[in-house]
């Protein structure tokens, strides 16, 4: 389970996509959280994610190496572009 999250948060979900994807509550997921950290000695899920990488727990090709879900979304919302294509 503690891989599966890993690998899902990895991929850019929340918490609450975890919970949804893996059918438990949001509480069991940070209590999943809290373990991962006290085994990795990671402060965040960034760093829990790249320990993890490091150490061969989970393997690069398993992960998109991708901005969170929700940047995605909001930029959409926005209609924000990048500065390549913006006109100055």
């Amino acid at each position: 389970m503690h891989l599966q999250l890993l690998r899902l948060s990895a991929n850019g979900y929340s918490s609450r996509e975890i919970a949804e994807t893996l059918i438990l509550s949001p509480h069991t997921v940070n209590d999943y959280w809290r373990e991962i950290y006290r085994r990795l000695g990671a402060k965040n899920r960034e760093n829990a994610v790249a320990m993890a990488l490091v150490r061969g727990l989970i393997r690069p090709d398993e992960v998109e190496l991708r901005a969170p879900r929700w940047q995605y979304e909001s930029n959409r919302s926005a209609g924000l572009t990048s500065r390549r294509t913006r006109t100055s």
